[in-house]
């Protein structure tokens, strides 16, 4: 069943007649409303005073919910114009993301680890086939960031091809207890995304959501 207001107009220059129907029921469709149910109530019931008061007020209020909504639309649309224009200054930019995968170029690749507690850090690098490629043994670490670096070498010493691996944390203190560990890593951005409202980054081939871009870089 269709909800709203019912109305018609004719073409004139056809002279065809064709009827639509309003569903976005505004003050002007509610007084329409209104003056229909005067017309058509039975003459020999007294209209009670403050139920038509009550309607009033429900329409008063209806619309402005509608015009609330609507406001609230305006606003996010100007906000995700705002959020895109600033997406798209990333290019050419360095910023460092939560991302795990992280990119191996001319050989070196920069990690940040971030620890909650002090603990005994290890990192497993795998490769894009999720073939395991190389452990970073990093001993006892303080809680806070640090920096570690990978030369792009295999558990054997060969040199890994440039391209995109992903790193696994795993921390635990003196008493084998899991620590809370997050990864970061320094990207480059080649492009900026925009898919079903969301900004993404495009660094490396691979796309990062722009709510995991932790820090940016001149």
């Amino acid at each position: 069943m269709e909800s709203g207001l019912v109305t018609s107009k004719t073409n004139s220059t056809t002279g065809a007649t064709t009827t639509t129907v309003n569903k976005d029921l505004d003050k002007n469709a509610f007084l329409q409303l209104l003056v229909a149910q005067l017309k058509n109530q039975d003459p020999t019931q007294a209209q009670d005073p403050n139920q038509m008061v009550q309607q009033m007020t429900s329409y008063s209020t209806l619309e402005q919910a509608q015009n609330t909504n609507a406001l609230l639309k305006a606003m996010q649309t100007q906000n995700q114009s705002m959020l895109q224009t600033q997406a798209v200054g990333l290019v050419g930019k360095t910023v460092e993301t939560t991302s795990p995968q992280f990119n191996l170029t001319n050989g070196t690749a920069s990690l940040k680890v971030n620890l909650d507690a002090k603990a005994n850090v290890a990192l497993i690098i795998k490769d894009a086939q999720g073939n395991t490629v190389a452990a970073l043994n990093q001993g006892s670490l303080t809680s806070g960031s640090h920096n570690i670096q990978w030369n792009g070498k295999d558990a054997n010493g060969n040199t890994l091809p440039d391209g995109t691996y992903t790193a696994i944390v795993g921390a635990m203190d003196a008493s084998g207890q899991t620590v809370a560990a997050t990864l970061t890593t320094k990207v480059k951005v080649d492009s900026v995304l925009f898919n079903a409202g969301e900004a993404y980054i495009v660094a490396g081939g691979k796309q990062i959501a722009l709510s995991n871009v932790t820090q940016i870089y001149a």
